[in-house]
């Protein structure tokens, strides 16, 4: 049930705002999966009360490269050391799913989303910016694009990338 109310309020958002991922995604990640991942950040953020991103292939290509390096070794969490593109630096959202065919694209982002339940609005950093940093992320007001990309480790567990631009997550200042 919790579901096809996600699904339903997607579609309608998709419609209301009309941001579209095309065919060719950038990445591994399909076009319907990159564009309930697009919707759902898109919903996240209309509630909080930025504009909504763009889906960027260029991110995307950027987020594909270190999901696969992840996947290639042994898919550790760890994030790519001072990630950027076009000479700036990108935000950066991770997950892991212990089975590709149990979790999709979108449970990263539904994920990321869960942090808003121990978020309490102020400037970044004040302590457990761990606990709420994928949150902040994915609503941070300058924040224009995302892109994903995702890999299965040999094992089948599933690696989710996203990146973000401009980057979010800046000590002291306010997410929007």
């Amino acid at each position: 049930m919790k579901i096809s109310l996600l699904i339903l309020a997607l579609l309608s958002f998709q419609c209301t705002f009309g941001q579209t991922v095309g065919e060719d995604t950038g990445s591994r990640i399909i076009r319907q999966d990159a564009q309930k991942v697009l919707d759902h950040h898109n919903l996240v953020r209309k509630e909080a009360g930025v504009p909504p991103l763009v889906w960027s292939n260029e991110l995307a290509a950027f987020a594909q490269e270190w999901a696969d390096h992840l996947a290639k070794n042994g898919c550790k969490m760890e994030h790519r050391q001072g990630p950027k593109i076009r000479n700036e630096p990108v935000g950066e959202n991770l997950f892991w799913g212990s089975s590709s065919t149990f979790y999709q694209p979108l449970d990263a982002s539904l994920s990321w989303y869960e942090e808003k339940k121990i978020y309490r609005y102020g400037r970044f950093g004040k302590g457990n910016w761990h606990a709420i940093g994928h949150y902040t992320q994915m609503v941070w007001k300058n924040t224009h694009e995302v892109g994903v990309g995702v890999s299965v480790c040999k094992n089948g567990e599933l690696m989710v990338v996203a990146n973000y631009a401009p980057a979010g997550n800046y000590l002291n200042q306010f997410p929007y």
